[in-house]
């Protein structure tokens, strides 16, 4: 193993945005479908790859509920965002070490760290991927257990790094504990990490010897774009990053551009600009105020009960439609009149497909949306969904009326249609809201951001949403 040299000694006592210079300004990354090796070979149904990644998504909603409410005296940390057991849904390819040691990732926007498993694996889930074996990378060194980047990590202490030769106690030595059950254990280190043609020396990332209740074999770690100081794009300094994600059964690759690139189209008309919030329950996550939700397109004014803004704001459109209304959630998660410190903020999650609402919320959207259809509700649903109406006898969902669904983030009105709302599910002669509930924060998953650029300005602290035809994209 390598001693750490004296200026990345020095580094690691830095905050690690301060440690890696950019190569050049943008990157741009194909996402894969966690499925598509499986589609390839065992020739998947969309039914059946939507009903795996909505599996995944109750499994990680299950993760991730656990952590988000943490203690108010905890420490800004990589250990509060979900690394969850179901892993992500949208995976890139990456290199580790020299010699380079391929591997791939999850890209998780609700976590911080870097991480992949490692030789030797006392206890790791099983991974199509080689094993990452720090001994065969010269350029490897391990995190002091007395350093600044140790002490970004909420649980860790001093201990061996468990590779032969290696007698030092002072290592830093992490372990995290998900709900589910799932936990990851290993060491903090250091090595050149590979992205396509650029290569990114001193990127700390967590070397795990021992996870349970891992993700699929497809994925080897997971590579945390949250806001904390230990994420992707905290260490390379980037200041906006981007995404665009094609229908999930059109068996198109995403887009995740980091850097100068990172731009939403120019000039279009239905560009929304979200602020985001800031709250100290969840310091890792891309957070926003949800203060409306509407039911259809009819024009109709909100007013905001909260005493920081009295601010009305309508929505678009003009026919038929609801709206619920309520205060935005306060820095502290105090929903400032709501039903609890959840009420009513939301979580973006790439890793999640479906979009979970708090479950007032969810039963008043339930409850409009029953009045709006003319079809008779169902059960049953084949791909677990639970609100769903039963289609004519051979009529597709595409001929039937659904009303779309939008949401206010600070007064500006994100609006969903009706195929980022709503799933036909074909087994059962359904058409189901591809939502659910939850009991705590709001999630908004990856299905309702389809067919949209949805870009991260980190230095302006705003979420722009464009609809764009996102398998066409370059």
């Amino acid at each position: 193993m390598d001693a750490i040299p004296p200026l990345l000694f020095l580094a690691l006592l830095l905050p690690a945005a301060h440690c890696l210079p950019l190569p050049r300004q943008s990157y741009h990354l194909e996402l894969a479908r966690v499925d598509a090796l499986d589609t390839e070979n065992l020739n998947l149904t969309d039914h059946e790859l939507l009903r795996r990644a909505i599996q995944r998504s109750r499994d990680r909603l299950a993760s991730i509920m656990p952590r988000v409410s943490p203690s108010r005296d905890r420490k800004v940390v990589v250990a509060e965002a979900p690394v969850l057991s179901a892993g992500g849904e949208y995976l890139v390819k990456l290199g580790m070490g020299t010699p380079q040691h391929s591997f791939t990732a999850a890209i998780d926007t609700a976590s911080d760290l870097i991480w992949t498993q490692c030789q030797p694996c006392v206890k790791c889930y099983k991974q199509l991927d080689p094993v990452f074996n720090p001994v065969a990378s010269t350029t490897y060194a391990v995190v002091p257990c007395n350093s600044d980047t140790c002490d970004e990590l909420d649980t860790h202490r001093c201990g061996n790094s468990g590779n032969s030769g290696d007698d030092e106690d002072d290592v830093c030595q992490y372990t995290y504990t998900y709900g589910g059950n799932a936990t990851t254990r290993g060491t903090l280190a250091v090595d050149r990490l590979a992205m396509g043609d650029d290569v990114f020396r001193g990127v700390v990332f967590g070397c795990s010897s021992s996870s349970a209740g891992g993700p699929p074999p497809q994925v080897s770690g997971v590579v945390g774009l949250g806001r904390g100081p230990l994420s992707l794009v905290s260490q390379l300094s980037v200041r906006r990053f981007m995404y665009c994600l094609p229908p999930p059964v059109s068996r198109s690759a995403g887009r995740l551009v980091l850097g100068a690139d990172a731009t939403a189209v120019r000039n279009a008309s239905d560009k929304i600009v979200v602020p985001m919030s800031t709250n100290s329950r969840y310091p890792s996550y891309y957070y926003l105020n949800l203060d409306g939700l509407s039911i259809g397109d009819r024009a109709m004014t909100m007013v905001r009960s909260s005493s920081r803004n009295n601010a009305t704001t309508t929505t678009p459109g003009s026919s038929n439609s609801s709206v619920a209304a309520f205060p935005p959630v306060s820095d502290s998660g105090d929903g400032g009149g709501g039903t609890g410190p959840d009420a009513y903020g939301m979580i973006i999650d790439i890793a999640s497909t479906i979009t979970f609402l708090e479950e007032s919320l969810y039963d008043e959207l339930v409850d409009d949306l029953e009045e709006e259809i003319r079809l008779p509700r169902g059960s049953g649903s084949s791909l677990g969904l639970d609100l769903c109406f039963i289609l004519p006898e051979g009529v597709p969902m595409s001929r039937v009326y659904a009303p779309p669904v939008s949401m206010a983030f600070e007064g500006e009105w994100v609006r969903f249609e009706k195929e980022q709302v709503f799933v036909e599910d074909r087994q059962s002669g359904m058409m189901c809201l591809i939502m659910g509930k939850t009991h705590g924060v709001s999630i908004l998953g990856n299905y309702q951001q389809q067919n949209m650029q949805v870009m991260y300005n980190l230095r302006r602290q705003r979420i722009t949403f464009v609809k764009t035809a996102c398998d066409s994209v370059p």
